[in-house]
């Protein structure tokens, strides 16, 4: 039987179809906000000039047991990409590459300066302060001709 990866319907389809430079998903835990952001860099996966990076505030909040990491490697294996587990990223066959971050200080976005990131994805957005937020807006750029956008996931409180 063929693998089908595709979102659920409902909000989680509606975010990945928004063609919004920004995108934010919010609702109740266990709604699917965190898949829409790992299921997101997938319909790149076949361009090799794509990546995306998808952040959490700290590396433990990607590393947990069926955290981030994990969860993408549900997704990411089957369609052959293969884990740098050091770097915390994906690369797929084309040289498509998924990683996943942290930005646990108000100076960890500096390690980011330079980049050309994309996609960037926050999960939990609310985690993140402002400048945090609007720094890594600076850094969601692309030369790899496409348009470069943000997604993000929070909970609802």
């Amino acid at each position: 039987m063929p693998l089908r990866i595709a979102p659920q319907p409902g909000p989680q389809s509606r975010f990945l179809e928004t063609p919004a430079d920004i995108a934010i998903y919010g609702g109740a835990a266990g709604g699917g906000k965190s898949w829409a952001l790992l299921l997101e860099p997938m319909r790149h996966a076949f361009n090799r000039n794509f990546s995306a990076v998808i952040f959490r505030r700290n590396l433990t909040q990607v590393t947990n047991p069926g955290g981030l990491w994990d969860e993408s490697g549900k997704l990411y294996a089957p369609v052959g990409a293969k884990p740098h587990v050091q770097l915390r990223e994906w690369q797929f066959r084309s040289g498509a590459r998924v990683r996943f971050a942290h930005l646990e200080y108000e100076s960890t976005v500096y390690a980011w300066q330079g980049a050309q990131i994309p996609l960037i994805g926050f999960d939990e957005l609310t985690h993140f302060s402002r400048a945090q937020f609007f720094y890594m807006l600076s850094r969601n750029r692309s030369t790899g001709g496409f348009r470069p956008y943000l997604d993000s996931a929070l909970r609802d409180r």
